[in-house]
C-alpha cells in the first residue's frame, strides 16, 4: 500500500514539472510574397520619361517650301541644302550639319556702271553692265550666312558653303521691245532712249526682267527669271533692286526661249536655253 502511493506521487510531481516548462514560439514560414520588395506608388503629377528623340535630322518650320526660296527684301536667295534626310518617326528634314548655298544678284551692292554713247541727254545708246564682278549685297560669306540662319532659324552647325552670284543670260526690258542675250543691258530703240532714259534721269526706276542661272552656264541647273528695276545713284551709276524671283518649270522655260527665238536679227537662243 505505501508503495503504491509512493509510484503515485511520483506520476504527479512529474505532471506539475511538464507544466511549468514554458511553450516554444511558433513561428511562420515567410512566403516569397512577404520577401519581394514593391516600387512605391507613381505620384499622380509623375510623367513618364519620354524616349530620346531623333537630333541629327531636324525639321526647319520657318523654311516655307524647299529651296530654292528667296528671303524677301534682301536679295538673297538659299538655293540648295544639301543631305536631306527622313527622321526616325517618319519626318522629312535636313541634317542637322548640313552645308547649304546661296545667290546673290550682280549690282544690288551699287556699283553698276552704265555707259552712254553718244550726247549724254541724247545719247544713241545706253549700256548698263550686270556682270558678276559687280559687286553684290549682302556683300560677303559671313552676311550672306547670317541673314539666311535668321530668316529661317537654322541650326549654327549649318553653315554656308558657297556664296556665288546670278548669272544674266538674258534680259527684257518692261514696256519696250529691247532684249538681248548676255548680261549688258542695251538701250537702243527710240521708246527706251527718248523716254525710259530721260525719266531714268529724273530718278524713275527702269524695270527688268532677267534670266540666268547662278554662276554657270551649264544645262540642267535651275533657270531663274528674276524681276527687278534698275535705280540711278550717280550720274553714270546705277543699282539693281530685286523684287521678285522664281525658279521656272520647263514650260515656262520654253515660253522664254521662244521670245528669245523671235527677235530679228537672229540671236544665239541655244546658248541660253
Amino acid at each position: 500500500m505505501q508503495k503504491l502511493q509512493l509510484i503515485l506521487l511520483t506520476i504527479l510531481a512529474a505532471c506539475e514539472h511538464q507544466s511549468q516548462k514554458p511553450a516554444e514560439p511558433v513561428t511562420a514560414t515567410p512566403t516569397s510574397e512577404q520577401h519581394a520588395v514593391k516600387p512605391p506608388p507613381r505620384a499622380s503629377n509623375e510623367k513618364a520619361v519620354a524616349a530620346p528623340q531623333d537630333d541629327q535630322c531636324v525639321q526647319l518650320p520657318k523654311l516655307p517650301t524647299a529651296p530654292p526660296v528667296v528671303i524677301p527684301g534682301k536679295n538673297l536667295v538659299l538655293t540648295k541644302l544639301l543631305r536631306p534626310c527622313v527622321s526616325q518617326t517618319g519626318l522629312r528634314g535636313y541634317e542637322r550639319t548640313s552645308p547649304f548655298l546661296a545667290m546673290g544678284f550682280p549690282c544690288t551692292g551699287g556699283s553698276g556702271r552704265i555707259e552712254v554713247k553718244g550726247h549724254y541727254n541724247n545719247p544713241n545708246l545706253i549700256v548698263f553692265l550686270l556682270g558678276t564682278d559687280c559687286g553684290m549685297s549682302p556683300n560677303n560669306k559671313e552676311a550672306a550666312q547670317s541673314l539666311i540662319a535668321q530668316a529661317y532659324d537654322l541650326p549654327t552647325t549649318m553653315k554656308l558653303a558657297a556664296y556665288t552670284p546670278f548669272v544674266v543670260q538674258y534680259w527684257e526690258v518692261a514696256g519696250v521691245s529691247d532684249a538681248d542675250v548676255g548680261y549688258v543691258i542695251e538701250m537702243r530703240k527710240a521708246p527706251a532712249v527718248e523716254g525710259l532714259w530721260r525719266r531714268f534721269q529724273q530718278k524713275e526706276h527702269i524695270q527688268v526682267r532677267l534670266y540666268g542661272r547662278e554662276n554657270t552656264w551649264a544645262q540642267g541647273d535651275n533657270f531663274y527669271s528674276v524681276e527687278g528695276y534698275l535705280k540711278m545713284t550717280g550720274r553714270t551709276a546705277f543699282e539693281l533692286e530685286v523684287s521678285k524671283v522664281k525658279s521656272l518649270t520647263k514650260d515656262e522655260i520654253g515660253v522664254i526661249r521662244a521670245r528669245c527665238e523671235a527677235l530679228r536679227p537672229k540671236r544665239n537662243c541655244t546658248e541660253v536655253f
